[in-house]
């Protein structure tokens, strides 16, 4: 690696490169915009992670309403009438009452529905929280995505600068030698030529950075700063794959979600049922306030009921209920293997292509050295005479696209470690864990 470094350094193109590729080992500047603190802004602000958190307060207030459904019920009966009474002794007389009573009514048993309820409203509340930590995954895999585009294309602007700088000075060097007439004036056309795609390509770039920047700060809310290459946990690569989809399906949120969607539907099955068996009803009423003119020779001060009832449309909607209920959940279940199935397909092919990103590495590091080692033969060659300005432009071209290549690589990288880690559920701790260190 140190050889690489300095064979780099011999040539200004290659000294940027390499002062790129080794960012992340020699420390980052002060005031730089670091991957933890932009996440740790971001996942306090962004709408999905707010929408989750309130979906998951919504759960939470569903399981409270269920659990009370265990509670008997607390209330008061007020009553004003006037009537027409007839009685056996006196005969028709007119009647005002007032009346106010004191109840307590507790259900004793309704099929087990608010057993499943609950257990409903535990499940949904899980699944709730499972949201939260997918949505918070996305985001963060989102803030580092575009982290690492605004940080590539920047990088890919310095090293186009300094080519188009490379390629101004061969322009020069090239018209010196035409005025002396060393050399053809076509070869000076090829040369401006050569730098005029260089520039061209530069101003491509430069509209993409905008674009990237600007979705930067749509994302962040503010423009980016001076950014750094991040430190992102890369120590899953060791890993084989068999290993890593059995951490990836136990860590990866829509997974956990599905799964705890597909319970939750499972127990409103019981929920549908319970309409189907009959119902028990305990209640104790106190009379607080009477006031009968004229008073009647018998009046309720106090009463006890237990109460049984049962009731079954004749249209069949609680079968139907019920049977909605049970759809529901297969429903459920096959979606738990869409997301285990998308799950295992996302894990093949982005380990698969991580495995290469890694692998070819080494080889496009020995490319850069090599390029650099015939732009400077040929330059020598060039002088004695032996080699075409076509030659020069080719070689210094081929040097440019290794260097860049090798940067796109690095990149690859990173981003590639970052989507594995988010698959596993932990790119948001890795990253945010780097800031304590």
């Amino acid at each position: 690696m140190m050889q690489r470094t300095v064979s780099c350094r011999r040539v200004g193109l290659l000294a940027l490169l390499a002062s790129l590729l080794v960012a992340a080992l020699v420390g980052t500047s002060a005031g730089a915009a670091e991957l933890p603190e932009v996440m740790r802004q971001v996942l306090q602000q962004h709408p999905d992670i707010r929408s989750s958190q309130a979906l998951l307060n919504v759960s939470a207030e569903r399981l409270l309403q269920a659990r009370s459904n265990y509670y008997p019920t607390l209330g008061m009966d007020g009553a004003a009438a006037e009537s027409k009474d007839v009685e056996a002794a006196l005969g028709q007389r007119d009647r005002s009452t007032r009346r106010a009573d004191l109840f307590l009514r507790w259900n004793l048993f309704n099929g087990l529905g608010d057993r499943s309820g609950k257990r409903t409203a535990e499940f949904e509340q899980l699944a709730a929280n499972a949201d939260l930590d997918a949505a918070q995954e996305q985001v963060a895999l989102q803030v580092v995505q575009t982290y690492l585009e605004v940080l590539r294309l920047r990088q890919l602007l310095d090293l186009d600068a300094e080519y188009i700088a490379e390629q101004q000075r061969l322009v020069e060097d090239v018209r010196k030698r035409a005025e002396a007439g060393r050399i053809a004036q076509a070869d000076l056309e090829q040369a401006r030529a050569s730098l005029i795609q260089a520039q061209l390509q530069q101003s491509q770039l430069r509209g993409q950075l905008r674009g990237a920047e600007e979705r930067y700060r749509l994302l962040v809310g503010a423009a980016p700063g001076e950014l750094s290459e991040p430190a992102i946990d890369a120590s899953a690569a060791g890993m084989s794959l068999e290993d890593l989809m059995q951490q990836a399906l136990a860590g990866n949120s829509r997974v956990r979600g599905a799964q705890q969607r597909a319970a939750a539907r499972g127990e409103e099955v019981g929920v549908a049922a319970a309409a189907l068996y009959p119902s028990f009803d305990l209640e104790l009423r106190k009379r607080l306030y009477t006031e009968i003119d004229p008073v009647p020779q018998v009046d309720t001060r106090s009463s006890t009921q237990l109460q049984f009832s049962y009731q079954l449309p004749l249209g069949g909607s609680s079968y139907s209920r019920k049977r909605e209920a049970v759809e529901r959940k297969l429903a459920a279940q096959a979606a738990v293997d869409v997301e285990l199935l998308q799950a295992r397909s996302e894990i093949v092919q982005r380990w698969s292509s991580w495995q290469e990103v890694r692998e070819i590495a080494p080889q496009l590091a020995e490319r850069v050295d090599a390029s650099d080692r015939v732009v400077k033969a040929y330059d020598l060659q060039f002088a004695a005479a032996r080699r075409s300005i076509n030659d020069l432009i080719v070689a210094r071209g081929e040097r440019y696209r290794a260097c860049s290549d090798l940067l796109e690589n690095r990149m690859e990288q990173l981003a590639s470690s970052a989507q594995m880690l988010s698959l596993l559920g932990r790119l948001r701790q890795s990253v945010l864990a780097t800031a304590v260190r």
